[in-house]
């Protein structure tokens, strides 16, 4: 995954915001996202370090976004750290060189959140080793130490199961790209027909597949 794509994404779209006013929405993804994405990025290259041209970038893009509602504190970054020989309130907007590619950013989100998952469970593992110490099990959950370099397997499907398959056939068959909306009533007949009604999961998923 291109780190610099992932910025671009969250400039262009906080330029957008900045222009219809929307300062809310502006100072969530281009502040507080915008932080969030430069501490992912901290955190999964704690074993060979933050590139330096990457991060000076991240700092200058940040100065650019946070000028409108902080030109005081942009400024110092800009002339001051950063030492450009003019003020910010001259400089141009960042311009992406390459097309945002949203699968990359789809991507590494999914990444992120099935890291977050594994961590949350060795948590969660650990805290039960804690909580099992002198009771009955705890002589098996010994055989795990947390102080031990650890490795995870990570299996990836090649294919989709089929109920998947049929509700994502059977949503793109009653998608209505004018109207950018499914027709819910025919989708539900079809599940019916189909039977996939009855599975329990097949409702669930299809309201994420929409939403996604």
């Amino acid at each position: 995954m291109s780190p610099f794509k992932l910025l671009y994404l969250f400039h262009l779209g906080n330029c957008f915001l900045f222009l219809r006013t929307n300062y809310k929405e502006a100072l969530k993804f281009g502040f507080y996202d915008f932080q969030s994405t430069r501490d992912w990025y901290r955190e999964v290259t704690t074993d060979v370090g933050m590139h330096r041209d990457l991060v000076l970038y991240w700092i200058r893009v940040a100065s650019l976004l946070v000028t409108p509602i902080a030109p005081h504190f942009a400024e110092h970054i800009w002339t001051g750290i950063l030492q450009e020989p003019s003020s910010v309130q001259l400089a141009l907007w960042p311009t992406p060189v390459t097309p945002i590619d949203a699968t990359i950013i789809e991507s590494g989100a999914y990444m992120r959140g099935t890291v977050k998952t594994i961590r949350d469970a060795e948590i969660s593992f650990l805290r039960a080793m804690a909580k099992a110490r002198g009771k009955k099990g705890a002589q098996e959950q010994r055989s795990f130490d947390p102080t031990k370099p650890k490795a995870v397997r990570i299996y990836v499907a090649t294919g989709f199961p089929e109920w998947q398959d049929q509700c994502v056939d059977i949503v793109k068959q009653f998608y209505m790209k004018d109207e950018d909306r499914v027709d819910d009533r025919r989708v539900k007949e079809l599940l019916t027909e189909s039977r996939l009604i009855k599975d329990k999961r097949a409702m669930p998923f299809i309201q994420l597949f929409k939403v996604n």
